[in-house]
């Protein structure tokens, strides 16, 4: 009999909360302050989420790469994707190829290998081995490449 009063009672007041906002609302001099349309407004806005989340502390990558460069430093990253999301090649400036590591799709290079090139001297070179035949040479530093063509139509025997 106690639990069954308690349900009644518990019920009546529920009730009594959910009437007193519409009889509030139906008396003419219940008017909503300034103060309470500022606080109603701001249930409407929806909360910040985060842009990001902050790392465990503690926690572990799932993989790690490092590569080391031409001029003795190393770079390196961390992934979180899979133990196989990770990968890192070496400095190899005689082949041209620049270090690097990849994490999670995310590269980061080493710097680029310098150009040894004398491109006076490979242009002495390539008019040399065409003689009598004009040469057409080019020398690129930037990607450390030359072309040394032998023009055999404008050659005089």
């Amino acid at each position: 009999m106690k639990k069954m009063v308690l349900g009644l009672s518990l019920s009546l007041a529920a009730l009594a909360f959910l009437m007193s906002p519409t009889l509030a609302a139906a008396s003419p001099q219940a008017t909503p302050t300034l103060a309470d349309q500022a606080f109603l407004a701001s249930l409407a806005i929806p909360a910040a989420t985060p842009a990001a989340k902050r790392p465990q502390i503690g926690s572990k990558s799932l993989c790690t790469a490092t590569a080391n460069c031409w001029d003795g430093s190393t770079v390196s990253c961390s992934g979180n994707s899979s133990t196989t999301s990770c990968s890192a090649t070496d400095s190899n400036c005689s082949v041209h190829q620049r270090g690097s590591v990849t994490c999670d799709g995310v590269t980061t290079l080493c710097p680029i290998c310098p150009c040894d090139l004398d491109c006076a001297a490979e242009r002495a070179d390539c008019i040399a081995g065409c003689d009598p035949c004009p040469a057409i040479f080019s020398c690129n530093l930037s990607t450390c490449t030359i072309t040394c063509h032998c023009k055999f139509s404008g050659c005089f025997f």
